[in-house]
């Protein structure tokens, strides 16, 4: 056939091809926009043009021509929207804020400078991201959202609300956005809140401030709310004056709720200061509050290198648990090197007894590790009855409380307090390892049991290598006291600890160990015991088991009471030459007089133990 005659052919069958091409697109339903590369949008709040540089666009515009890969550049100014959201983001696209708005050259941001701020307005979300996409809002001001009246996902993300996607989140301001307004559901994530992404969302660089979950309904997570979000990144963020449920039965996470399957979840350099998970209870039965800083309800997460600062779990009227952090229910946990300072589980509710971890709370969660942190000026309660200024743990099996400075914090200050330091109930196989357990008290009024630390009912632990000092107790064990029952008994381990001068206290208070009821068992290796009223004193019905111990400067007697004692080859009546930091200095007779002990080959410093021929 000639050319010419195969010309026509040939045109006739492109023709046909494109043809039957249109008509699949048309029968899927789809329309699409094929583009050779990505776009990049320009974006003003009254602009009209093709979404150039030099002739801006609005952001519906935008968003509606957008698709995935594109950028979107939103210049100074306050972006409004209609309906439930200022805006949904349905493509995997990069929404920057702060641009300058120069007409032409190279893109200049400037966040600060230039903010774009999205504005709810007090009548709907946001932000909302939904399908499979993986979206990156970046410099944005997001202010003002209400996601109450969402009909399909009501009481979620007041700021920002993810379902089935993956966003990324940089360097954004978030303020004064609530989840829920209203009764009869509860709220979730005032600020942020990402639920089952499928791929691991980041969270970065934000700042999270003066958000709310819920105003009169339970609240989680007044700044940020994950929910089955494995491997979730929250990183660097500030997060500032958040509330996870203002009046309520329970609030959960002022700053940060994690919970459902969100395993491996990294929550690290972090500012988490002045949030509540909860303000006050409602009209009806009130549980409590949970995590002024932060709550935890899912396994494997890590907490590290984060400031958690004067934080609250409930102001008034109700319990409060875990004043920076909550682990409730989240085995493997580990909580590493982070400041938590100056947080109060419940500030002020009188008569409501039972307020714990003042600094943090755990519960049904094995295997935590609290590791290297710097847990100073907590409080458990204010004006009742509190348990663990510094960290309370209840049903916390095989739990790992390592090299932490646990300094000055009080179990309650105007009610009944146990365990100025720490609290532990119900927890077995606990590991209480080279921590410097300092300056705790339990209360101010009227009494309290166990400045340094308190043990109670069915409780199994080995102390190693502690440094216990200078702690309070006004009725019973300066250093350590307990609580047992004749089917709830404590047992313990203690091995080259050093207890000196927890003598503050009045009466019993003054005593370095205090078997202060009876089914306590304990054995003790290698212990210092130094400037107290008795060193060891016990109750009938408890038994102690002593070896090598040095004793010093204990003024009623070394030992005590008329429980069981055995004081084998103590090393008494010698100066044991401590340091300022409670080390012993050359010559202490303390030095090469222990008894061999395998399994303990290190010091509180981590040096080998013995050293050299020692």
């Amino acid at each position: 056939m000639s050319p010419r005659k195969l010309k026509p052919i040939l045109i006739s069958l492109t023709i046909s091809t494109l043809l039957l091409f249109g008509i699949l697109l048309l029968l899927s339903g789809a329309t699409r926009t094929v583009r050779a590369a990505s776009a990049t949008l320009f974006v003003t709040p009254a602009g009209g043009g093709d979404c150039s540089q030099a002739s801006p666009c609005d952001l519906q515009t935008a968003l509606n021509t957008a698709l995935d890969g594109d950028t979107l550049y939103l210049a100074e100014g306050v972006y409004t929207g209609s309906g439930v959201s200022v805006i949904t983001v349905t493509h995997s696209i990069t929404i920057y804020g702060g641009w300058d708005g120069a007409a032409s050259g190279a893109v200049i941001r400037d966040p600060q400078a230039h903010p774009s701020i999205l504005d709810g307005e007090g009548q709907r979300r946001v932000v909302s991201i939904s399908q499979n996409i993986s979206p990156t809002l970046d410099g944005l001001a997001i202010t003002r959202g209400n996601a109450t009246h969402d009909p399909a996902n009501p009481g979620k993300g007041g700021g920002v609300f993810s379902f089935g996607a993956s966003p990324k989140i940089f360097n954004c301001v978030l303020t004064n956005n609530v989840a829920y307004t209203g009764t009869a559901l509860n709220g979730y994530g005032g600020g942020i809140y990402i639920v089952i992404p499928p791929q691991s969302v980041v969270i970065s660089g934000n700042l999270l401030i003066s958000n709310t979950a819920s105003l009169f309904s339970r609240g989680s997570g007044g700044g940020i709310g994950l929910t089955s979000a494995p491997g979730a990144r929250v990183l660097n963020n500030s997060i500032i004056s958040n509330t996870a449920a203002h009046r309520s039965e329970a609030g959960y996470g002022g700053g940060i709720i994690v919970q459902g399957n969100s395993q491996n979840t990294i929550i690290s350099g972090n500012d988490l200061m002045g949030n509540v998970a909860l303000a006050g209870c409602g009209s009806g039965s009130c549980w409590g509050g949970y995590g002024g800083g932060i709550s935890i309800g899912t396994p494997d997460v890590v907490i590290t290198d984060n400031v958690v600062i004067s934080n609250t779990a409930v102001l008034t009227a109700a319990r409060g648990y875990g004043g920076g952090i909550s682990v409730a229910g989240g085995p493997n946990v580990l909580i590493a090197h982070n400041r938590i300072e100056h947080n109060i589980a419940q500030k002020d509710a009188h008569n409501i007894p039972s307020n714990r971890g003042g600094g943090l709370y755990c519960s049904a969660s094995s295997g935590v590790q609290i590791l290297g942190n710097r847990i100073r000026y907590n409080t458990a309660s204010i004006p009742y009855t509190g348990g663990g200024g510094g960290v309370y743990l209840s049903g916390c099996d095989r739990t790992s409380v390592q090299g932490n400075l646990i300094e000055a914090n009080r179990a309650s200050v105007d009610g009944n307090g146990y365990g100025g330091g720490l609290h532990a109930y119900a927890s077995r196989g606990l590991r209480i390892e080279s921590n410097y357990v300092i300056g705790n008290s339990t209360t101010d009024t009227p009494w309290g049991r166990g400045g340094g630390l308190y043990f109670s009912r069915r409780t199994a632990f080995t102390m190693t290598n502690n440094i216990v000092a200078k702690n309070a107790a006004t009725r019973e064990g300066g250093g350590i006291a307990f609580e047992t029952s004749s089917t709830q008994p404590v047992t313990g381990t203690l091995a080259h600890n050093t207890f000196a001068a927890n003598d503050r206290g009045s009466g019993d208070g003054r005593t370095a160990i205090h078997l202060n009821d009876p089914y306590v068992t304990l054995t003790l290796t290698n212990n210092l015991i130094y400037s107290h009223t008795y060193g060891i004193y016990a109750v009938s019905g408890s038994t102690a088991t002593l070896q090598s111990t040095l004793f010093y400067a204990n003024s009623s007697g070394d030992t005590g009471g008329s429980g069981t004692i055995v004081n084998q080859d103590p090393v008494t009546g010698a100066d044991p030459h401590l340091t300022a930091d409670w080390h012993i200095a050359s010559g202490s007779p303390a030095m090469d007089a222990g008894f061999p002990l395998p399994w303990v080959t290190t010091d509180v410093d981590g040096d080998p133990r013995p050293l050299g021929s020692g």
